[in-house]
């Protein structure tokens, strides 16, 4: 049975052009007003501590650890998006969710981990990434051991690893393959090669230049009160990678294993719930008034025993 939408939905991704601030200036996450007060040194060690990872001097091991390590506990979700109301959240909203374990999408999990990076000695600052939209997406770069590392926590795909910008050699995880591309001009493209395909697809374009997160005010707005600006007001997710194997909510598809990845087509709500709630553990999610908020979109997950 396939989820059904509302036929008023979905016009144009181009409709109503993002208002991004020119004159932001560029910066990095140490002189950012919002993200360098972000995280208390407390907050910062107390997370670690959640994620029984030690705190240690920055260094290129330590900063792979955090990152498999974040990806495998805070999940990637548009959970809380759905259920409040359609606005963008908080600097406390995203402190809570992420130190609560709740996690949330990329204008969540990104600038939180920048500001984590931050408290724990590393030298990080934002990239805009261009999708469908231009600046729809926050990627994040560390200047450490005299190089540029690029890293993205905040996608749902499995970045498990940050990548030494330069560096265009191919990895796999979790049934993707994928890698960072020179291009000109100081840009990069992260591609994607899927299973059974020849030819890479471009997932996004970013550049090295530095920007304050109030450069995305305009982006995570969108995302959260614009139905059309990306998936995220009209389905669902619900994505972790814990020891480096995907455990993923997309719609009615659940996905799990390292590779090959085995996926599930759930039939109802129901189903989708339990699901849900086995990606998210011991993690208390609002659920309910995320699947009554697609309801009210015009999306519906038939519940058990329904007619399709």
């Amino acid at each position: 049975m396939a989820l059904t939408t509302s036929d008023n939905t979905c016009t144009s991704l181009r409709a109503e052009p993002l208002t991004t601030p020119a004159a932001c200036g560029l910066l990095r996450t140490a002189e950012d007003p919002d993200l360098s007060i972000l995280l208390t040194v407390e907050q910062a060690h107390r997370f670690m501590g959640w994620l029984e990872l030690p705190v240690e001097v920055p260094s290129i091991d330590a900063l792979r650890n955090l990152v498999r390590t974040y990806l495998g506990r805070v999940p990637f979700q548009n959970i809380t998006m759905l259920a409040r109301p359609r606005r963008s959240p908080t600097l406390e909203e995203i402190v809570d969710d992420v130190l609560s374990g709740r996690g949330g999408p990329c204008g969540v999990m990104n600038p939180f981990m920048a500001a984590l990076l931050h408290r724990l000695g590393y030298d990080v600052c934002l990239l805009s990434g261009s999708m469908q939209e231009p600046d729809c997406h926050i990627a994040l770069a560390v200047h450490l051991e005299g190089q540029e590392w690029w890293l993205d926590v905040g996608n749902g795909h499995p970045y498990l690893e940050p990548i030494r910008l330069g560096d265009d050699s191919s990895r796999s995880f979790a049934g993707l393959t994928w890698r960072v591309r020179p291009l000109e001009l100081q840009s990069f493209a992260v591609e994607h090669l899927f299973p059974g395909e020849m030819d890479w697809k471009t997932s996004y374009i970013f550049a090295m230049e530095p920007r304050p997160f109030s450069f995305f005010t305009s982006m995570i707005e969108a995302h959260y009160t614009r139905p059309c600006f990306g998936p995220f007001l009209l389905g669902l997710r619900m994505i972790r990678y814990p020891h480096g194997h995907i455990d993923a909510l997309r719609d009615q598809t659940r996905l799990r294993g390292a590779g090959p990845v085995t996926r599930d087509e759930l039939p109802d709500r129901e189903a989708i719930l339990a699901a849900a709630c086995e990606i998210a553990g011991e993690i208390e999610m609002p659920f309910e008034q995320a699947f009554n908020a697609l309801e009210q979109a015009g999306v519906h997950y038939p519940r058990r025993g329904e007619a399709s």
